[in-house]
């Protein structure tokens, strides 16, 4: 299903690119004038920049593309007809100021496409004359791409602006830059992107010949090596995922063409559109792509299938000149929210992609954003789960049975719950994305009090803490906001908060905090700062830099943080934990400040989410993909001193891991109940589930059939050593395996000699899936996939499907169980013949004694055998037979010899017959 919303728009001209802004997440667009407007997730507008140029005046400004340079914080790239490349910072001093100015373009860029990774990053734009230029830089940790070679020029704000000279560039002036092009379109670049698992940069035109180019950077040369891929009448926009490894392409001729990039025929053609494509984006979560025509006709497709799923027509805002022009659309999808942003003309409109409903458990009707767990106490009978959803809803849930207990419905309006807390014994705090925290009372459900974090408006509240006697609450401003025991102690209903006592020491809006008693206080910033704060005196202690890593040399924002109670007494132990981006989690140090360790627990994904056990011994990670692990964290960082033969762990050891999720996990949360571990995971899939370290689903919240955990038998959480020893014992069996072991016939065929048909068990069948390492695993990945629907016929069959094998101990199910076989046992096994029985009856001495010394027979037809009977012919066959074999020898004679005379053939038959008759061989091996 997809729900269509639509924005106004501050844009006077048509919307040239919509991007995404990190740190924290949002959109950002600009248009042709040169206006950028800045939205938060709810596309509601949060600024609005102007763009000027040196070269031109406002009103001749035409801005073609916009690229962000995740890198470097809060910077862009912006290209303009002026035949130059803007560089802009959006929280500089004045608001937005124009850092860097490339100038002296040969031709006028149309698109651009940046790319960084922690060791070099590429910015490469297509112009008017079908070049391809990249720009190589080597030094991705400096605040600018290009080091200034000489004094800055100031702009008009007063701010210090880099002019670099394209020529220069050429020319070598800049140390780590390096220049790249090739010239592979006759036409206009219409679309450039690099493709880092190609380490190619794709580029598009309009033109029948080279309409789709993959370049090759080659070392030490200024020109790539191009590829190019001909199509009629040219191609309009193109689409890469590195997961699919597949390029589609949007095409004047109406089609959608897919391209395998090592192979120059399309391995696919869509076709269905009335109108030239002029957009296609590839979804590689589902498997999925999205095209648009210039009729502003939508089409879902299954890329696997090559088949139409849905057609969507009136999506886009209806403007002028929007029917049948190509240039006023811009699209944007958003895969971890399923969003996809559009543009038609100068109005933005959005089209959220719901779920598939069908055969799932839900337990919110909205994607869930947040979920605690609440230990019992006097005031609560019941141990419980509760959860708040996008819908403004929270429900309080049962953990031993997965039963719903409570829910509050429209919790705080319309708006969704960001963060939520326990504050034991019986208050509950739900914070909203309208800037209000509200206090509830858990048995009752009723609010106690709201409390305005947002002074000026709706404000992200990304996390909520209880201290002693306050309440903080971070996510949206550089400061931390607090609300104090007087103020929750007044009788007001609404609070305000009051001002924190220490200074301001973030540079960006503070994302996370986590907070131990008595003394423990820690806050993370967007652009990976992290302060220790003394929460008594609320001054800071010392400042951290998620930068300072060997790993990770640029910005990576902080998330979520952790605090290891039982490693805060050692000075040698890292009891901080911190994720974000990128996947890495790091541990740090509270005494010195240093990160002990850091790991990639999640590769390639945007960001994770994490939680710990109450002993500190297993860690759970979850990403945006819905992927979950379990880490063994004794013995990493914790302050152990080894012995010399001893190595240290350069990660923690991995237990388990599985796909929990189809979608992307919001939280995790370990708990201990009846002396097991299990793990709670929310998901945007509206789904909470419960789970056993070892990835064992015990249920989702919200089935039908309650469980019983008490009677659940739930796997302990083992030690590093017994894992260790186990992987050690796996690796030294599969070691001691040689080659020439494979193909020992003892080895594949253990079979015992004494084994008789008596001992065979006709039902008896291997167990695979839980006796082999690939069975468990094929096991595990088809337990997480939706089960198949059966026939109604055999609903009540145990087992239905071919891919279903039986158990040891139990019998085949199926549609042939059905079949009764009893009447058979009466018949019983057949007798053997006589003959075989006793063959002396049937068989003389002297053949027996032939077969015995294997004398072998002459053969029938060699004309030293002599035969002991005479046959003729016209005594064993009928007077019609014998006519009809001459005749039919005489047309084989007349057709095989076309100048002979059918009578010579005849008779020349007829006499070679009266001397050996040519069935006689035959006749003797009957008779015998």
């Amino acid at each position: 299903g997809i729900n269509a919303e639509y924005g106004g728009s501050p844009h006077k001209e048509t919307v040239q690119h919509i991007d995404i802004l990190q740190n924290p997440k949002r959109y950002i667009t600009i248009s042709k004038e040169g206006m950028i407007g800045i939205w938060d997730m709810k596309m509601k507008m949060t600024n609005t920049l102007k763009v000027e140029s040196g070269l031109v005046k406002s009103r001749n400004l035409w801005i073609t593309s916009m690229a962000v340079l995740h890198n470097l914080s809060h910077k862009i790239a912006i290209a303009s007809t002026s035949k130059e490349i803007m560089i802009y910072d959006l929280q500089s001093k004045k608001g937005t100021s124009c850092t860097c100015r490339i100038q002296g373009l040969p031709y006028a860029p149309l698109s651009l496409h940046y790319w960084s990774s922690q060791s070099e990053s590429i910015l490469c734009y297509g112009d008017v004359h079908g070049n391809v230029t990249a720009f190589l830089f080597d030094k991705t940790d400096s605040p600018n791409l290009f080091e200034p070679t000489s004094r800055p020029s100031s702009d008009s704000d007063g701010e210090d602006v880099t002019e670099v000279l394209y020529e220069k560039i050429l020319a070598g002036a800049y140390e780590h830059v390096k220049v790249v092009t090739h010239r592979g379109h006759s036409g206009w670049t219409r679309k450039v992107m690099y493709a880092p698992h190609l380490d190619l940069i794709i580029s598009c035109s309009t033109t029948s010949t080279n309409s789709l180019v993959l370049g090759m950077k080659e070392k030490n040369k200024t020109l790539m090596r191009t590829t190019a891929f001909n199509v009629p009448q040219g191609v309009n926009c193109f689409d890469y995922n590195p997961h699919m490894n597949i390029i589609a392409t949007g095409d004047v001729d109406l089609m959608v063409r897919l391209w395998n990039p090592y192979v120059k025929k399309p391995v696919g053609v869509l076709g269905g559109h009335m109108t030239s494509v002029t957009h296609v984006i590839l979804n590689g979560s589902r498997g999925q792509l999205i095209s648009l025509s210039m009729d502003k006709t939508f089409r879902i497709w299954d890329v696997q299938r090559q088949a139409c799923l849905q057609r969507l027509t009136g999506i886009l805002a209806k403007g002028p000149d929007v029917l049948y022009s190509p240039v006023p659309v811009t699209l944007l999808f958003d895969e971890p929210k399923n969003r996809l942003i559009m543009s038609s003309n100068n109005l933005l409109s959005i089209m959220d992609m719901k779920p598939e409903m069908k055969d799932r458990i839900l337990s919110h009707e909205k994607p869930i954003t947040c979920a605690k767990y609440i230990g019992r106490t006097k005031q609560i009978p019941f141990y419980q789960v509760s959860s708040a959803c996008q819908g403004s809803t929270i429900t309080l849930w049962n953990i031993d049975t997965g039963q719903k207990l409570k829910q509050i419905t429209n919790a705080h309006g319309e708006s969704e719950i960001t963060a939520m807390v326990i504050d034991l014994p019986s208050k509950l705090l739900s914070g909203s994305s309208d800037g209000t925290i509200k206090i509830w009372d858990i048995n009752t459900t009723a609010c106690h009090r709201v409390l305005q974090a947002g002074k000026e408006g709706p404000v992200d509240i990304l996390q909520v803490l209880c201290i002693k006697r306050r309440v903080i609450a971070v996510g949206w401003e550089r400061d931390i906001c607090v609300f104090r025991d007087k103020q929750l102690m007044s009788s007001d209903f609404n609070i305000t908060p009051d001002e924190w006592s220490g200074r301001r020491e973030h540079s960006e809006d503070i994302m996370c905090a986590v907070y131990h008693a008595p003394g423990h206080l820690a806050t993370a910033s967007a652009n990976g700062e992290i302060v220790l704060w003394n929460p008594n005196s609320e001054n800071k202690i010392m400042k951290l830099d998620s930068r300072s890593s060997k790993a990770m040399k640029t910005q990576s924002t902080v998330e979520m943080m952790l605090i290891l109670e039982t490693r805060l007494e050692d000075p040698n132990a890292a009891a901080l934990v911190t994720c974000g981006q990128n996947g890495w989690v790091r541990f740090w140090n509270f005494h010195s400040g240093i990160c002990e360790g850091e790991f990639i627990a999640h590769p390639n994904v945007d960001s994770i989410t994490m939680s710990v056990d109450p002993d500190n011994h297993l860690l759970v990670t979850a990403d945006t993909s819905g992927e979950m692990k379990t880490w063994l964290i004794e013995g990493f960082c914790d302050g152990t001193i080894l012995e010399e033969e001893d190595e240290p762990l350069t990660k923690p050891v991995l237990y388990r891991a599985w796909t929990g999720h189809g979608e992307c996990i919001t939280e995790v949360e370990v708990c201990v109940r009846s002396n097991s571990v299990v793990i709670v995971s929310a998901s945007s899939d509206c789904s909470l589930k419960l789970w056993a370290p070892d990835g064992m689903c015990i249920g989702t919240f919200g089935q039908e059939e309650h469980w019983k955990l008490e009677s659940i038998e739930i796997a302990p959480v083992p030690t590093v050593q017994s894992v260790l020893a186990e992987l050690h014992k796996e690796e030294s069996t599969v070691s001691e395996l040689s080659e020439e072991d494979f193909f020992d016939d003892e080895f594949l065929f253990d079979v015992d000699e004494d084994m008789t048909t008596a001992d065979f068990d006709p039902n008896y069948s291997y167990e695979t899936w839980n006796s082999t390492i690939l069975g468990k695993s094929y096991a595990n990945q088809r337990s997480q996939k939706r089960p198949r629907r059966q026939p109604h016929n055999y609903a009540r069959l145990p087992q239905v499907g071919a891919d279903q094998r039986p158990i040891s101990g139990t019998q085949m199910g199926g549609p042939s169980q059905v079949l009764k076989v009893s009447d058979l046992d009466s018949i019983g096994m057949p007798t053997r013949p006589d003959f075989m029985m006793n063959p002396h009856k049937y068989f003389s001495d002297g053949f027996s004694d032939i077969q015995s010394k294997g004398t072998k027979l002459p053969p029938l037809s060699s004309s030293d055998v002599k035969t002991s009977l005479k046959f003729d012919e016209k005594s064993l066959f009928p007077k019609h037979l014998l006519e009809a074999s001459k005749e039919g020898t005489a047309v084989r004679g007349r057709r095989n010899k076309p100048g002979g005379k059918a009578g010579s053939s005849t008779r020349a038959s007829s006499s070679s017959n009266n001397k050996t008759p040519t069935i006689l061989p035959r006749l003797r091996a009957t008779a015998f």
